[in-house]
């Protein structure tokens, strides 16, 4: 059955319209990866026949309205119906796939209750708890408010097994009620994008990596500049290391040490943000990816690598090793300068390594946004 039929079975005899919460995303071009989900369950469900309402919380008149013309625009998404205010939605879910802070989430969540809806959130990572060092001190400060609000949800659906364990237990620890837990892992879509092809295995060219990846500390772009010279000293033909990602809020360390390896070595170059179209471009030019992450929820930009047929460079440890370990990736401690080096070589060097890695990955089976949201109807279904 084609995940439409499945989904238009669900709209039309059991959950009615969907709204979704797309506040932040709607003002912004950014893109972390909690705005990549949130573009992606958007496009999804509205390729799936869903009544779908995409709403934004505004404070002047503490209530959810519908977005207007130009930030359905920026989302890029045409809705299925127009707006609902005159129509009831006592018993409809109202989808929360932002990080929130601040007592908006409070404010939307007891927002629906009055008008007798059902809240589900999208839970990402308690990185912010687990990992202080790494994350911006506001973000550390408000996250486990964040985190507590998801509690007086009707259901929460992680990214990830352990993104669903890092929410059991900050309940269970900090004594807040556990919702309905549940988990949809996300796909590697790029939204509006075909697949790209898989690249012949040609080393007579420049190697070209490609990191995509916001500038920030967990991401651990210093091992993985110091790692790209040692294997520049290491492979006799020209590499290339291009960084896709924008910069992190108080990251500008980071900005200011890939800059200065950008100006030391034309190798390198920082592109800054880029679009979906623009992104595949990327994808399609590179030859494989490295994504040295030190800690995630889920690890979006390694099944976009995969999604686009590029073997990936990632940790042996963590989310990342959970999606690794299905194939197209080629894992090492990603902490360590020498062993990220020898793998940039293996795969730059090897081509029976590099072919066997693109055989795993068209084993795999590719998961796309209406999958995703066809999951999230689903699980919507069952907990009303």
């Amino acid at each position: 059955m084609r995940p439409q039929d499945r989904c238009w079975r669900i709209r039309s005899g059991e959950i009615g319209t969907i709204f979704v919460d797309a506040t932040h995303t709607a003002k912004t071009g950014a893109r972390t990866g909690a705005q990549t989900v949130v573009r992606g369950l958007l496009w999804g469900l509205s390729k799936s026949g869903v009544n779908l309402q995409i709403m934004r919380w505004s404070k002047w008149r503490h209530g959810l309205l519908p977005l207007n013309r130009m930030q359905n625009g920026r989302l890029g998404v045409v809705q299925r119906i127009e707006g609902v205010r005159s129509k009831s939605p006592a018993g409809a879910w109202l989808v929360l796939p932002e990080i929130i802070y601040g007592n908006r989430a409070l404010r939307v969540i007891d927002h629906a209750r009055w008008r007798k809806m059902r809240v589900a959130a999208i839970f990402h990572d308690a990185i912010p708890l687990s990992h202080p060092d790494l994350t911006r001190p506001d973000a550390v400060e408000r996250h486990p408010e964040f985190m507590r609000a998801l509690c007086r949800t009707d259901l929460v659906i992680a990214v990830s097994d352990s993104a669903a364990e890092q929410f059991r237990a900050f309940a269970q620890r900090n004594g807040q009620r556990l919702p309905p837990l549940s988990v949809c892992r996300l796909p590697g879509e790029l939204v509006g994008e075909k697949r790209c092809a898989a690249k012949d295995v040609n080393f007579f060219g420049p190697v070209r990596l490609l990191c995509v990846s916001t500038l920030d500390p967990r991401k651990n772009h210093k091992t993985l500049l110091e790692a790209f010279e040692l294997a520049c000293a290491a492979i006799s033909s020209p590499a290339e290391l291009h960084l896709v990602g924008d910069r992190y809020e108080d990251a500008e360390l980071i900005v200011d040490l890939v800059k200065r390896a950008a100006a030391r070595n034309r190798s390198v170059t920082w592109h800054g943000r880029a679009t979906d179209d623009q992104l595949s471009e990327f994808y399609r030019d590179c030859d494989f990816t490295v994504y040295p992450s030190l800690v995630e929820g889920f690890g979006l930009p390694i099944v976009e690598s995969l999604w686009n047929r590029r073997p990936c460079i990632c940790a042996n440890f963590g989310e990342m090793a959970e999606i690794a370990k299905d194939g197209g990736c080629l894992t090492c401690d990603v902490r360590d300068p020498l062993q990220l080096s020898e793998a940039m070589v293996a795969l730059a060097t090897q081509p029976a390594l590099r072919k066997k890695l693109i055989n795993e990955i068209e084993r795999r089976e590719p998961r796309t946004w209406i999958d995703y949201a066809v999951e999230i109807c689903e699980k919507l279904r069952k907990a009303s």
